[in-house]
């Protein structure tokens, strides 16, 4: 089949997968499952959109790639799947059918993944054998954010078959930028050596910002140009996504990139056969659109380019001076500050200190301490250091929080994991884990210079002075702080140590690094056994366990007071400081200890 005609537009379908869900397909299934689950509804969506006048059909593959189909338990069954959708699809003999590939692995826009000739060979060779094997007529690498990457997808395809049309298609952003930091102009560069038969773009904003996407890949691009958009901006509403009713709008904006240059028009999210009849209706009838409108970006704040220029935190000289004292402060349970700022009061008056105000411990519900570290700090000129988990947080919203501690003059930030909410007080609760420990510094360095994790300018620079959690004695800690330390962390806090061989087991460690071990004393003989017993990496001797089991509950937290003030006075010489966790009177007891 001729599919690239002269003069001729093609006509694509529009979505596929998204119009499938919302048909009230599983959501907890990928899409393309429905090919061995529930064939005939997928092949009654092919045959509404070649009714509706699609001269070529999307196969439903967008995430038939090994490395999806394996989260579900399919990725045996990938060659076949793909196969299938062709066949499905092609049951509509006067239309073409074009090969959906979609992006790599998780689909994370911002943590581009490795590019990885040989895994990127193992996630796509069984697909492509299966849209080969099915038939398929031109192959389209669609929704794309990384040229590199696609460029290596062109190349599996390429090994497997001389002559297939090769199609590809980018998404960008309200900055004409992919997710992933990258211009249409690095898109046609990276393909400029190769013999696609169509570039352009998918997904996207929606109509009007392809107005400008059309034009500048006209003008810059020596390919064809194939352009599928939205309807619009989807709207999450009952557990799925809503676009905008407005084939008419489409139908405009698509008229409008009509041309000599563009040789296939489509649609993507939202755009369903009725998009694509009235498309279909007004290029028959030859009607003639020119909307001249240039897509204006919501983002109208002026970015300036500047790197961080903030002061470190007063903790950094008392690192320095090997002299750091950290108490540890819970936020409140209400919407209360009174007792807390009580509390921080009492702990101020061994300044120099600064206040260390854990995220939601144990997965509860606690004030942000966020909020509570700008109150100790502008209320009370207590320097606080603000725990920051990754648990709770999508990556926009990491990002959004980083910046707004910044602009607030709170540098000194403590990076953790975060408790799992099963622990908490909503253990069915939903944990969002975007991004580790490591990404969040390397992240922390791009926001320095004021650029967001994929590289692009979004303002200021954001300062910081971020620390992190390491467990002494445990093998892999000497390598693990020594990556976070390149990665830009400034200082660590142990788990709580019990003992000073723990300590010189570490010297070197301690020598080289701004470590600072935690102490937390004993409660009663529950939070002894507690420790000992069920909290992975936390070591104490036989001989302190054995004396606790031998005291009456109401001893056991003077005791452990009185061991562990000689803890600290036989490991000061060795740490850069102390960070102090427990009772408020044990902390204030042990607080007096190091501040004689």
């Amino acid at each position: 089949m001729n599919l690239l005609k002269d003069g001729k537009i093609l006509l694509a379908d529009g979505a596929i997968g998204e119009y499938l869900f919302s048909l009230g397909y599983p959501g907890n299934y990928l899409a393309c499952e429905v090919v061995i689950r529930s064939p005939e509804i997928l092949a009654s969506i092919h045959r509404e959109y070649a009714l509706a006048g699609a001269e070529i059909l999307t196969t439903n593959t967008f995430d038939a790639n090994t490395v999806k189909l394996d989260m579900h338990g399919l990725a045996d069954r990938c060659e076949e799947i793909n196969c299938r959708a062709v066949k499905l699809a092609a049951r509509n003999r006067h239309c073409a059918v074009m090969g959906s590939i979609g992006p790599p692995g998780s689909g994370r826009s911002f943590c581009t993944e490795p590019r990885d000739s040989d895994g990127l060979r193992e996630t796509y060779a069984p697909q492509v054998e299966g849209l080969l094997n099915g038939g398929v007529d031109l192959i389209l690498l669609e929704t794309q954010i990384d040229p590199v990457q696609a460029r290596i997808i062109y190349d599996i395809v390429r090994s497997y078959s001389d002559d297939i049309p090769i199609a590809v298609s980018f998404t960008y952003g309200h900055d004409f930028l992919t997710p992933s930091g990258y211009s249409i102009k690095d898109s046609i560069n990276e393909f400029e050596n190769t013999d696609i038969v169509m570039l352009g773009s998918n997904h996207g904003i929606g109509p009007l910002q392809f107005l400008d996407i059309h034009r500048r890949f006209v003008t810059s691009s020596p390919f064809p140009v194939m352009l599928q958009p939205n309807a619009g901006t989807g709207k999450y509403f009952n557990g799925r996504f809503v676009f905008p009713e407005n084939p008419d709008h489409f139908c405009r904006c698509m008229l409008s990139c009509t041309g000599r240059s563009t040789s296939l028009i489509g649609g993507c999210c939202g755009t369903t056969p009725a998009f694509i009849s009235t498309l279909s209706r007004k290029l028959s009838e030859g009607t003639e659109v020119r909307i001249t409108s240039s897509w204006i970006s919501d983002e109208t704040d002026e970015i300036q380019d500047s790197g961080a220029t903030h002061d470190p935190p007063a903790l950094s000289a008392q690192l320095e001076g090997r002299d750091a004292l950290i108490l540890e402060l819970l936020p409140p349970r209400g919407g209360d500050l009174s007792l807390f700022s009580s509390r921080a009061e009492k702990l101020g008056r061994f300044a120099p200190v600064t206040i260390s105000i854990p995220d939601s411990p144990m997965g509860k519900v606690r004030m942000s301490p966020c909020i509570s570290g700008l109150y100790l700090r502008e209320k009370l000129g207590i320097e606080p250091l603000v725990h920051f988990a990754l648990r709770d947080r999508s990556l926009t919203r990491i990002q959004s929080d980083l910046l707004g501690l910044s602009g607030s003059g709170l540098q000194g930030i403590f990076l953790i994991a975060g408790d799992p909410p099963s622990l908490g007080d909503y253990p069915e609760s939903t944990a969002v884990y975007d991004l580790t420990t490591e990404q969040t510094l390397k992240l922390l360095q791009y926001l320095a210079r004021g650029k967001d994790l994929n590289g692009r300018k979004i303002g200021a620079g954001a300062g910081f002075f971020p620390g992190s959690a390491v467990a002494l004695g445990n093998p892999d800690s000497v390598d693990k702080i020594k990556r976070r330390w390149e990665a830009g962390c400034r200082f660590f806090i142990t788990q709580p140590v019990f003992s000073m061989e723990t300590i010189e087991r570490s010297a070197e460690l301690l020598e080289e690094y701004p470590v600072l071990p935690a102490v937390m004393p004993f409660r009663n003989k529950y939070s002894a056994e507690y420790l000992a017993s069920e909290v992975p990496g936390i070591s104490i001797p036989d001989h302190i366990l054995a004396k606790v089991h031998e005291l009456d509950d109401c001893d056991v937290l003077s005791f452990s007071l009185d061991y562990l003030s000689e803890l600290i006075d036989g490991m000061r010489k060795m740490i850069s400081g102390v960070y102090i966790a427990g009772s408020r009177k044990g902390m204030m007891k042990l607080a007096e200890e190091w501040r004689e």
